[in-house]
């Protein structure tokens, strides 16, 4: 009786090991398709560096219209100091977003899973906090509350504020999505499909993104110009 018992806790004993080794193999070979299919690129098409070459043209012409301001020939009627304040965080913003990363972000020929991630890491980081939220959002403040005293801020606050709100969480659901994308199922045409689509689809929302920033920051730049009188 003892041995019959000892032989069956052996035989319990090694069926959980096999069950122990075999999950344990399956998550493996789960690991490895779903790391294949995260990892389905999408070409960018002739089209994208178009989109590049007009956001890049719009930095430019920020940098332009937030140069029209010298303190020292500065003789209209506004407040000087509140028209170097604007200028310098103009100048933050195109610094923060004109960067190598940028450049590299926007002219990448195939872009896989991660790539969008860090795509939409660098506008949280560089251009959501950076830009719109550490130098841009003071202008949506009551006059009382940024001491910048320029004649016409306080018309154009509310469109700075509800412009800024919406592109802080523009990519928010985009974020989620991509950390969310860590289920493990078999490998299939229809998965990729999606995994493909996915990759496409979240690319082209975040460049929307930066090219709606963009032309924001532009829109601001422009109000300056024409409240320091340039041309």
């Amino acid at each position: 009786m003892k041995k019959l018992m000892i032989e069956y806790a052996n035989i319990i004993a090694y069926t959980i090991t096999g069950l122990v080794f075999g999950f344990s193999f399956f998550l493996l070979f789960l690991n490895f398709y779903h790391y294949r299919e995260v990892n389905e690129v999408y070409i960018r098409q002739a089209n994208d560096d178009k989109v590049y070459d007009e956001v890049t043209s719009k930095l430019t012409k920020i940098k332009e219209n937030t140069a029209v301001f010298n303190y020292n020939d500065y003789k209209g009627g506004e407040d000087s100091d509140s028209l170097a304040s604007i200028k310098s965080r103009l100048e933050v913003c195109t610094n923060s977003i004109d960067t190598k990363e940028f450049n590299s972000i926007m002219t990448k020929k195939k872009v896989n899973i991660k790539d969008v991630y860090d795509m939409q890491q660098f506008y949280q980081k560089q251009i959501s906090n950076e830009c719109l939220v550490k130098q841009l959002y003071e202008l949506s403040l009551d006059p009382s509350k940024n001491n910048l005293k320029i004649t016409n801020l306080k018309t154009i606050s509310p469109f700075i504020e509800d412009n800024i709100n919406q592109l802080i969480k523009s990519t928010d659901y985009v974020q989620k999505t991509i950390k969310g994308n860590s289920s493990y199922y078999f490998s299939s045409e229809s998965s990729k499909i999606e995994i493909y689509n996915q990759t496409k689809d979240s690319y082209y929302s975040i460049l929307n993104n930066y090219v709606s920033a963009i032309d924001f920051v532009y829109d601001v730049s422009e109000w300056y110009k024409n409240v320091v009188g340039g041309i």
